[in-house]
């Protein structure tokens, strides 16, 4: 078994009481190509041209090291449209004291769109059916590690739920040693609700049809689990923590499988035999769905650089034998 102890009240962090902040967008578009002029131990909202996309980022550089956490942000409420609505929103861009990094934010643009629908705005970083947005954020990415002097192999993606499975899609298609901590995410776009794929596929510029075109065509394009499973099979350096909430009924069942046993990873939490993904599990009931409480902030953190720094060994089908016929020894 693999679980989270929770921090006592003395030692959890200080940490902002919003996981996500909604900000006025930088007036300014800079272009990809050109210098990036950081402010130093600063939050710093840009606006860059990437591509085909211009992108919403915010960048904290209030702790300097040789790390570079990147967070994405889950769904989005629907309703009427207004401005708030439509403004950047960023991830977590303010847990320096946390991350003990500096940390790019990035807003998804197609949820910064009004989508016309009550439902719940889940870009997914996907971008649009005629344009990959997931090539050109990993290009922005490593544009920030540069003007920072932060080593490509040292990026870490942080999202929850919906930003959590962004993450895990953006991060099998890095080239550089990435590591990613998915909480809670959506894994299975087969159990997702055809009605938000249906809005979703709308924004991206297509149809149900289309989206199903594009999960058989490119499933490495919507599918976390295919995007990882790919990425390592391609060679990647790329590495996994997902930690699940044993409370949370949105994906305990429906998605969490799919982790544990494409991986081959004791439902209990564990680390694949090839040593690239763990699975951690922690009980809150009043947490739910969404980012890990504060309690168990710091020691997620802890384990997952851990892992990242100091990779597990593949096991051989022999050890791994070995490993199944010895006793179950809890680590919490």
């Amino acid at each position: 078994m693999l679980h989270l102890k929770p921090d006592s009240s003395a030692d959890i962090p200080s940490l902002p009481e919003k996981n996500s902040d909604i900000v006025r967008e930088a007036q300014t578009v800079l272009d990809i190509n050109d210098p990036l002029e950081i402010p130093e131990r600063a939050i710093t909202v840009m606006r860059v041209k990437t591509g085909h996309f211009t992108v919403n980022v915010s960048i904290n550089t209030m702790r300097p090291a040789d790390r570079l956490v990147v967070t994405f942000q889950g769904a989005r409420g629907g309703g009427k449209d207004t401005t708030n609505s439509r403004r950047p929103m960023f991830g977590r861009r303010n847990f320096d004291a946390l991350y003990e990094c500096p940390i790019l934010a990035i807003s998804d643009p197609q949820t910064e769109m009004e989508w016309d629908s009550h439902l719940p705005r889940v870009g997914m970083y996907v971008g649009t059916f005629a344009n990959d947005l997931v090539p050109e954020v990993n290009a922005l990415i490593d544009k920030f590690c540069a003007a920072l002097n932060i080593p490509l192999g040292r990026v870490v993606m942080y999202g929850s739920s919906a930003g959590g499975t962004s993450a895990m899609l953006v991060a099998g298609r890095r080239k550089s040693p990435t590591g990613v901590i998915a909480v809670v995410p959506f894994l299975r776009p087969d159990k997702y609700r055809e009605e938000v794929v249906a809005i979703t596929a709308r924004a991206a510029g297509g149809t149900l049809d289309d989206w199903n075109k594009t999960m058989a065509e490119e499933p490495w394009r919507f599918n976390p689990i295919t995007a990882v499973r790919d990425g390592i099979a391609a060679g990647q350096d790329l590495r996994i923590v997902c930690a699940q909430n044993t409370k949370d009924k949105v994906t305990i069942n429906r998605h969490f499988p799919g982790l544990w046993r494409r991986f081959d990873i004791d439902p209990e939490g564990g680390i694949s035999p090839d040593g690239r993904v763990m699975a951690v599990l922690f009980d809150s009931p009043d947490a739910g769905h969404g980012h890990e409480p504060p309690e168990f902030s710091r020691p997620l953190i802890k384990m997952a650089y851990d892992f990242f720094d100091n990779p597990v060994a593949p096991q051989t089908k022999t050890e791994k034998r070995a490993k199944k016929d010895q006793p179950a020894l809890a680590e919490d």
